[in-house]
């Protein structure tokens, strides 16, 4: 019966580091993966980047302020094409920009209003989704 016994503890213990080892090298990985692009709003901020290049390519900047112009121009068109695709900013992306747009105003001594606008700018292009951020576009309700 004791090697019965030993057999068993040593199958347990087996059996337990097998799960640990997969535990803490396999499904980190599984859990921790980025959310799969949607394809969906891929398509729609490719047709809305293609729309945005072709609506501001005739304008051309010659001082700084026409060139913050342009871009200004083209954030708009890609914000109604987008809504035209079904798509608005999403609050959970507002609230966790705020903060950041805080940190970087304070840096650079710019207007919080500059510092949101361009993390926009910079967020409003891409599709996917990663753990740290939340997406910028949502379907509307």
């Amino acid at each position: 019966m004791t090697l019965f016994k030993s057999v068993s503890v040593c199958m347990i213990f087996l059996t337990l580091t097998v799960c640990g080892i997969w535990f803490f090298n396999v499904a980190p990985e599984t859990v921790n993966d980025p959310q799969p692009e949607d394809s969906v709003l891929r398509a729609a901020v490719n047709a809305c980047d293609g729309i945005t290049e072709r609506a501001a390519s005739q304008l051309v900047a010659i001082v700084e302020f026409q060139r913050l112009e342009i871009a200004g121009r083209k954030a708009g068109v890609f914000k109604i094409c987008m809504k035209d695709h079904g798509y608005i900013e999403s609050t959970h992306w507002l609230k966790y920009s705020i903060p950041i747009a805080k940190s970087v105003a304070k840096e650079t001594k710019i207007s919080l209003d500059e510092a949101l606008e361009n993390l926009r700018r910079a967020n409003m292009v891409l599709a996917s989704v990663e753990k740290s951020r939340p997406a910028y576009w949502v379907l509307y309700p």
